[in-house]
């Protein structure tokens, strides 16, 4: 089913319903001119469709039913889409399915592929000669334990096409390689299965101890890589790594290295429409190791931080190329100020009540809630765990190393709106 007929072809986002993508319908639009946007939903409870031109029901994870009720949709309104712009990793395939069939810019079968295992990623950027960590795949208990005596300790273990940090532990010793095991699984079962994803293919890598995370926001068109922006990541205490926060610019926005190495590991992958986005760590030395690469536009409001940051909105860029366009690009992005991004975590517990402050300083420009009362607040293990969101953008600010004011303002913003009492013992 889908919302009401139209007339005309449309551009089709696929997973644009989440949160902290909203500004994906600001940059379809211009990059359409204007044509209609549509957004994939599983739901009609999905809070955001209501912004959209329409919708077409469907679950992203799920490519040959999306292809369904998009030539459904045709048979009933005669409209199909002009483009379809996957902006999560579990909207890729669905996206694939849906620009062949109609003969739409996309990336490739094997570079979607590639993108989206991360065993097969870190093939491809080895053999391109590009700094990999040590890693390799594995199934079973006991193939962990023999991968981990190649690789060494310390490790992480990781799923293979999932994101969001679920299952993404750090192993210190062969001792805690079991407990670890465990504890994956367990990440992974509390999906529930709603991303049916493989829930046998893993990884271990060597870890990278760093003194920095970034990512690299990379816009693709055919042969051309051009990095737009560097993004400093702030990540929650091991043995997890879940992102925390996030500022832009980074204080490597002008690294040569890691911009070629950025640029160069889209061009392995095979990645020519729309963007990218990188993951690296520079460890102490300054050596940088790639954590991994996607093909789609980065999360947790990132490409907002960029918009606010140098005026330019990489979901424009990545609909235009869908599109099978070439969107104008300065030469050189200047940074007008520093944005930023932190996340609301409140202390362990039951959410008792959840209060909205009366008054934001001028740097908070959005501030998105996600707790209840009634809602268990637990450990924070994955982006599942965390109470929402405060994005910030000061002007004229330049980026800082060791900055964190982003980080303290949410903290103190997560005391004062979820008030928490403690769970009763089982």
């Amino acid at each position: 089913m889908s919302s009401a007929s139209v007339d005309t072809n449309y551009i089709l986002i696929i997973g644009g319903e989440f949160p902290l993508r909203e500004r994906v319908l600001g940059g379809a639009l211009r990059a359409g001119g204007g044509m209609p946007v549509f957004v994939l939903a599983k739901t009609r409870l999905a809070t955001t469709i209501k912004f959209f031109d329409g919708y077409i029901t469907g679950d992203l994870t799920d490519p040959e039913g999306v292809l369904a009720a998009v030539l459904e949709h045709r048979a009933r309104t005669g409209a199909q889409p002009a483009a379809v712009v996957p902006v999560n990793d579990f909207a890729m395939r669905s996206a694939l399915a849906v620009a062949q069939h109609f003969g739409l810019p996309h990336n490739s079968p094997q570079a979607v592929e590639c993108c989206r295992d991360k065993f097969a990623m870190k093939e491809v950027l080895a053999a391109a000669g590009l700094p990999v960590p040590k890693f390799g795949a594995f199934s079973t208990l006991a193939e962990l334990q023999a991968l981990a005596g190649r690789i060494g300790f310390p490790l992480v273990i990781k799923p293979r096409q999932l994101t969001g940090s679920v299952g993404v532990i750090k192993v210190a010793h062969a001792g805690a390689l079991a407990d670890a095991w465990r504890q994956c699984l367990a990440d992974i079962d509390s999906l529930g299965g709603a991303f049916k994803e493989p829930v046998d293919l893993f990884q271990a890598e060597e870890y990278i101890p760093a003194q920095s995370e970034v990512s690299v926001e990379v816009f693709n068109h055919g042969d051309l890589h051009r990095v737009l922006a560097v993004t400093d990541k702030y990540l929650g205490e091991e043995p997890h790594f879940v992102e925390t926060g996030h500022t832009v610019p980074s204080i490597y926005q002008d690294h040569q290295e890691l911009r070629e190495i950025a640029e160069k590991s889209c061009a392995a992958l095979g990645i020519t429409v729309g963007m990218g986005h990188f993951e690296a760590r520079i460890r102490p030395d300054g050596q940088i190791r790639i954590v991994e690469v996607a093909a789609r536009t980065g999360g947790d409001c990132i490409m907002d931080l960029v918009e606010h940051c140098f005026g330019i909105n990489p979901y424009e860029l990545h609909a235009a190329s869908c599109l099978g366009n070439m969107p104008s690009l300065p030469e050189r992005l200047e940074p007008r100020g520093l944005g930023a991004i932190a996340f609301l975590k409140a202390d362990e517990g039951i959410v008792d009540a959840v209060r909205l402050p009366e008054f934001l300083p001028y740097e908070v420009v959005n501030m998105q809630v996600s707790a209840r009362p009634g809602d268990v607040s637990h450990p924070l293990n994955s982006w599942h765990d965390r109470e929402g969101s405060v994005e910030f953008f000061w002007p004229g600010r330049k980026a800082e190393r060791g900055f964190d004011e982003h980080l303290r303002m949410a903290e103190r913003f997560s005391r004062e709106i979820v008030r928490v009492r403690a769970a009763q013992p089982a």
